[in-house]
């Protein structure tokens, strides 16, 4: 503990940033900020997996996507993280942001609902000794309301090496609950991940969530600081154990407070211009997606997401509409292009030599604007930037299961809220799809390892009898019933399997994919390509659209 309280000595003190509350709030400011804070924080930001020592490798049972995230926050190497995810003397790899990998224990575990107060709390030690980058702690009794603060963590719908940056402002400041409420979103895989204030320090470690994205809740640091003692004892407490005493605040700290981002950034009109809205229909099935409209070669185009553009779309024109032509879909990137005669003549000048902006770990946190429309918008930071996205959950999914039953692969059971269950019935006999011609149940599941969501597919069974020839359009794998599934307008169906692309943190909903992000110097870095998770959405970045055009005409 005396280190601990040499750190909190420091801590104490007066901190001052000064400019927002004196002066007109600039977006560069706090970009400038965001980057400190990442350059400070993001290497103490640890992924953590259960792991077995003997066959080296994650635990059986767990898979390697299922990890959480915890907080290096000594020198010796003690990491934050939410009991609900860790347990006492359980083993665990923990990997940091440059890619090394070391062993840790499960210490102390403190899950404890006290009347209408909360406690979700653990500690994890590296067991090699070692003097571990770390990241300071701040009392979180002293946040104010809006005060700005960032998410390093790493979500569940993304498996790479570095976490995600998220950007929030903290909501409400009465800890009596046992917790923070603030605007920096989360998910499964963020449990147990800090959350820092503008100046690098941890003042919450992430624990829950409402459906509603803005509402957020982290177990403040302080109440690590009480028990840390009892935390650093390798058991699981049914009780509270002995507190300590720490030192008393000399006095407060004067962090300065923001306007939500919408508030910050500027919107400039030439890009919410070229925004339009595409209407088509599948059946019964009605479909709204934005497109971006772009002057290539001195003609109009419109560059839209794929997968949510059904054959023979509709451009809406005021209270009308217009035919557009479809020219080409790209499969791989889920990008359609379209033509139409009507001159708009507010499209985005795009060149076939168009590059990416050049962007590293200092650029994540930079303000990302999505057009919505010609006066609205919606705003966040960027998250992640140029990684890859492995095909997984938006595989096709049919949603009927079968087995080989009588010397015919039969339909065994359908899913009730799949789109296949008014046609297909269970006992129908499967004899090809897509012309593929499948023999066996392994035959069957393979099949449609080949497709994405979306696609349309060609089945012929056999219903009493007699030959049937079906078309049907593939979903994405259902989620599970979790409140983070449960945020306004769901998942994009195609929301992964793509490279090199961006990842930014504003609220797009499925249905305003489509459309351009630019950054607050008006910078032009793609089209949003889908909502991902509860705390992501997708941008397909510049140079891949410039391509896709030029290799299309």
């Amino acid at each position: 503990m005396k280190y601990l309280k040499l750190s909190l000595t420091g801590l104490f003190c007066l901190v001052s940033l000064n400019g927002f509350c004196q002066t007109k709030t600039d977006a560069k400011k706090l970009e400038k900020l965001i980057a400190n804070c990442v350059e400070k924080a993001m290497e103490t930001s640890v992924y953590i997996i259960e792991w077995d020592t003997v066959k080296n490798k994650v635990q059986d049972g767990i898979e390697e996507a299922n990890g959480f995230t915890g907080v290096v926050v000594s020198a010796e190497g003690h990491i934050l993280t939410a009991s609900h995810a860790a347990m006492p003397d359980q083993i665990y790899q923990i990997s940091f942001p440059e890619g090394k990998k070391h062993i840790a224990v499960g210490l102390g575990r403190i899950g404890i609902q006290d009347k209408d107060t909360d406690y979700d709390m653990a500690l994890i030690k590296i067991m090699k000794p070692g003097k571990w980058p770390f990241a300071k702690m701040a009392p979180s009794s002293e946040l104010k309301l809006n005060q700005p603060v960032i998410s390093i963590s790493y979500p569940g719908s993304f498996f790479k090496q570095t976490p995600n940056v998220r950007f929030g402002r903290i909501a409400d400041v009465d800890l009596t609950d046992g917790f923070i409420e603030s605007s920096a979103k989360m998910e499964p895989g963020d449990s147990g991940g800090p959350l820092f204030d503008v100046i690098g320090r941890v003042v919450g470690v992430h624990s829950w969530i409402k459906e509603n994205e803005n509402q957020n809740y982290d177990v403040p640091v302080d109440y690590f600081l009480k028990y840390w003692t009892a935390l650093n004892t390798a058991k699981d407490y049914t009780e509270f154990p002995p507190a300590d005493d720490l030192p008393a605040v000399t006095s407060s700290i004067a962090m300065e407070t923001v306007p939500a981002l919408e508030n910050i950034a500027e919107n400039p009109t030439k890009y919410n211009r070229s925004v339009v809205v595409l209407k088509s229909s599948r059946g019964v099935q009605q479909q709204s997606i934005l497109g971006t409209l772009f002057n290539y070669g001195g003609a109009e185009y419109i560059i839209s997401k794929s997968s949510m553009v059904f054959n023979h779309p509709l451009l809406k024109i005021g209270a009308g509409t217009a035919s557009v032509q479809v020219i080409k879909r790209d499969r791989e990137n889920d990008l359609v292009l379209l033509k139409t005669e009507k001159k708009l003549g507010v499209g985005i000048r795009l060149k076939s030599t168009a590059e990416n902006p050049d962007l590293k770990q200092k650029d994540l946190g930079k303000i990302l604007i999505s057009a919505l429309s010609s006066d609205s918008a919606k705003v966040g930071v960027l998250s992640a930037a140029y990684i890859d996205m492995p095909l997984n959950t938006s595989k096709g999914y049919l949603g009927a299961s079968a087995a080989y039953q009588d010397g015919k692969i039969t339909l065994t059971s359908i899913s009730k809220e799949s789109e296949v269950a008014s046609f297909l019935k269970e006992k129908d006999q499967v004899i090809k799809i897509n012309g593929t011609v499948v023999r066996t149940a392994s035959d069957y599941n393979n099949e449609f390892d080949r497709y994405l969501a979306a696609d349309s597919i060609s089945i012929d069974i056999i219903r009493d009898g007699n030959p049937m020839h079906l078309s049907v359009y593939l979903e994405a794998e259902p989620t599970v019933r979790h409140v983070s599934y449960d945020y306004a307008g769901g998942r994009s169906v195609r929301s992964d399997g793509f490279k090199h692309v961006l990842v930014h943190d504003a609220a797009v909903r499925a249905n305003e994919c489509g459309g351009t992000v630019f950054d607050s110097t008006g910078e032009f870095y793609g089209i949003n390509i889908a909502r991902r998770s509860r705390t992501s959405t997708i941008v397909m970045p510049v140079a891949a659209i410039a391509k896709f055009i030029g290799d299309s005409l």
